[in-house]
């Protein structure tokens, strides 16, 4: 078994292991599968613009909180052919008057992949929220790794509001991706070199269910030309995605 491959079932093993987590020990548990009709990040597409799945788990702490979470990749051109992500995150919530700050680290770890390309990266953020309105600011960092061929740093503005008396709300995001190369494995987070990322959701939730439609997109010029297998400009584009997720 590849390392990469060990990391996936780690992975696995980690929603389930989340799942059985004793109520005693934990202050919170939380456990969902979700399919959805791509699985997009930052406005790119990473399972190839085709339906994928995935399932996650998520534990609270001492002050801490712990996810993990599976998704098909469907031999993502983006991920050097990977059939499946995990990804691993710790994280802490910190107290500052009316605004929370967040600080968590994260691994992505791909199975299938035709190279290295497991990546780490370290997130810093701030909420507010006022009724039913939350705001919040977040950065993403991943220093330098051969895998993204340097470092990639994310930067995103977001607000998410719940509609009184019904069980809908809507959300707003816009991104920014950049950093200090443009090479051949940058191109996997950066298609094109820095480019913005924006999306808009709504979403009606009645436990266990959630069913959301988002349209997401990116400024990155989707007719260009480049020489990186792995660019996937094809799946860099705007799009309309639903999904549909059943909590534990």
């Amino acid at each position: 078994m590849t390392r990469t491959h060990a990391s996936i079932w780690l992975t696995t093993f980690g929603v389930f292991a989340m799942a059985q987590a004793p109520a005693a020990q934990a202050q919170s548990v939380d456990v969902g599968v979700e399919a959805t009709t791509d699985e997009v990040r930052r406005g790119l597409s990473w399972s190839d613009g085709e339906v994928s799945a995935s399932a996650d788990a998520s534990v609270g702490f001492a002050g801490f909180d712990a996810s993990v979470r599976v998704a098909a990749l469907r031999k993502s051109d983006r991920h050097a052919n990977a059939d499946v992500v995990g990804d691993l995150a710790i994280g802490k919530d910190w107290n500052a008057g009316a605004i929370t700050l967040r600080t968590e680290a994260i691994g992505h770890f791909f199975g299938g992949a035709d190279i290295g390309a497991d990546y780490g990266e370290l997130g810093l953020g701030a909420r507010y929220s006022i009724g039913p309105l939350q705001v919040r600011a977040d950065a993403f960092y991943a220093p330098k790794q051969d895998a993204i061929g340097g470092d990639n740093l994310y930067l995103r503005g977001s607000a998410n509001a719940g509609i009184p008396g019904i069980p809908i709300s809507v959300s707003a995001s816009l991104g920014y991706t950049t950093g200090d190369t443009q090479d051949s494995r940058s191109a996997r987070l950066r298609p094109a070199g820095d480019y913005a990322d924006w999306r808009l959701g709504v979403e009606y939730n009645q436990f266990p269910f959630t069913i959301g439609l988002d349209y997401a997109g990116t400024d990155i010029d989707t007719s260009g030309i480049t020489v990186s297998p792995y660019a996937d400009l094809k799946h860099a584009g705007d799009r309309v995605l639903g999904r549909v997720r059943l909590s534990f």
